[in-house]
């Protein structure tokens, strides 16, 4: 249970650093490009709640470290702050809602980091299956030739 719940971990981050890129498209969209108004800029945001609840769940089930733990508790406050705080405060405080897209930055970084710690602890978890695997095997050879 512990693979799988750190490989859903890593997909969950992964999804959200694409997320993350696709935000930054979509409000190029926005802003650049003049093409589209900001209504999936803000369903995505709020969306991307959900990879990051997954990632709080399943950092337990999978028993993480507890820096990467820490860290997704982090991150996780981040993008509240970000999507659920700052970005309100646009007309009553709006110097303090221009660290939205500075927040963003610190989602990505996070992310990024987190997505990377994943996937080394994924990478080992299957190599010491396949190192279980060979010790499984030699100690079957080695009773059939005992047996011999």
């Amino acid at each position: 249970m512990r693979k799988i719940a750190r490989m859903i971990y890593l997909a969950a981050s992964w999804f959200f650093l694409v997320g993350i890129a696709v935000q930054v498209f979509l409000a190029g969209m926005v802003v650049v490009a003049r093409l589209t108004g900001w209504g999936n800029h803000i369903s995505l945001g709020h969306f991307l709640g959900a990879p990051l609840i997954l990632m709080l769940v399943f950092q337990y089930v999978g028993r993480l470290p507890g820096r990467m733990k820490w860290l997704t508790w982090l991150l996780f406050g981040v993008y509240f702050i970000q999507a659920d705080v700052v970005i309100f405060l646009r007309f009553d405080a709006p110097v303090i809602s221009a660290f939205h897209p500075v927040l963003a930055l610190a989602d990505a970084v996070l992310g990024w980091s987190l997505a990377r710690q994943a996937w080394v602890l994924v990478k080992e978890s299957k190599g010491a299956g396949q190192e279980q695997t060979m010790l499984e095997q030699t100690a079957e050879f080695s009773q059939h030739e005992q047996s011999i």
